[in-house]
């Protein structure tokens, strides 16, 4: 298995370990924190992101394990600091979720426990595509965009990048969602 870094020790992380060890294609060598947190799994090495710094992270695979309630701004300023360091960013897809032969996902990207993404469907760089989420035929989901748990993006439909749909959201086919735009939880959006 290929080692990987986890940038964040929050909440999020704590899913994202459990996606990266259904693939088993990574093994966690350690996480990135700007502070010591304890949110993580007390048994997982947690540095600071100088100490980090130090070891020449160029050519390390990382992921971006940092959740999103707003928009995804301050995911692209890390994902670009880290870009500019030569990290590379594996996409990561859990076993359980379906993705389409047809449809493509940005570096950096981590698909989550059975979520579905659905025929010639474009995610982007950086993005979380949550539990259980669904994107229909035929979307664009724009860079570090987090779709969260449960949210249905229906066909044909354009997320620009930035934007944040809450849980169990329904966007209508064929919609528009404009960049850094926040969908909120349970919403119909059309």
């Amino acid at each position: 298995m290929k080692k990987i870094i986890i940038i964040g020790a929050g909440g999020h992380a704590n899913s994202c370990i459990e996606v990266i060890r259904s693939s088993k294609i990574h093994k966690i060598a350690y996480f990135v924190e700007k502070k010591k947190n304890l949110q993580i799994k007390p048994n997982k090495k947690i540095i600071t992101e100088k100490q980090f710094l130090k070891k020449k992270p160029k050519n390390k695979n990382i992921h971006i394990a940092i959740g999103q309630l707003k928009d995804g701004k301050n995911r692209e300023k890390i994902f670009k600091f880290y870009k500019k360091l030569k990290c590379n960013f594996p996409i990561i897809k859990s076993s359980s979720s379906i993705i389409s032969k047809t449809s493509r996902i940005g570096e950096g990207s981590i698909i989550m426990h059975y979520a579905f993404i659905n025929y010639n469907s474009k995610i982007g760089k950086n993005c979380i595509i949550n539990t259980r989420a669904t994107i229909e035929h035929d979307c664009i989901i724009e860079d570090n965009v987090h779709i969260a748990p449960g949210a249905i993006i229906l066909g044909g439909s354009y997320i620009e990048k930035n934007s944040f749909i809450g849980c169990g959201a329904v966007i209508k086919q064929n919609s528009k969602i404009k960049k850094g735009s926040i969908i909120p939880a349970r919403k119909y959006f059309k």
